[in-house]
């Protein structure tokens, strides 16, 4: 229901696909496609291997673990957004998502 969509879908006219900022990723391993937080987390090698190329290129894994209180959104291993090689590449090595290098609030009100 609402509640159900709040915490997995941005309100309307609040994605970042929207903005052409932003694209969901899937991993192919062996010839299998991972679509899903656990068939992804299955694969820790080539989750971090993909955030290293990522950053490298601009782009970063939008919705981290453990950040949903912060960014209002579960987290998202497919869900990449382009920010720019200089930042992509702070944020990767501080750990840190993107409202906490901006100091701002993300929670749509």
């Amino acid at each position: 229901g609402e509640e159900y969509a709040a915490a997995h879908v941005a309100p309307g006219g609040h994605s970042e696909h929207e903005t052409g900022i932003a694209l969901d990723v899937i991993l192919i391993v062996d010839g299998e496609e991972l679509r899903s937080i656990e068939q992804m987390e299955a694969h820790p090698e080539e989750l971090a291997a993909l955030d290293r190329v990522m950053a490298a290129h601009g782009f970063i894994l939008r919705y981290l673990e453990g950040k949903e209180d912060i960014t209002g959104y579960q987290y998202e291993p497919w869900h990449i957004r382009y920010v720019g090689s200089k930042i992509a590449t702070k944020l990767y090595k501080s750990g840190q998502c993107l409202e906490e290098y901006l100091n701002v609030d993300s929670k749509y009100e």
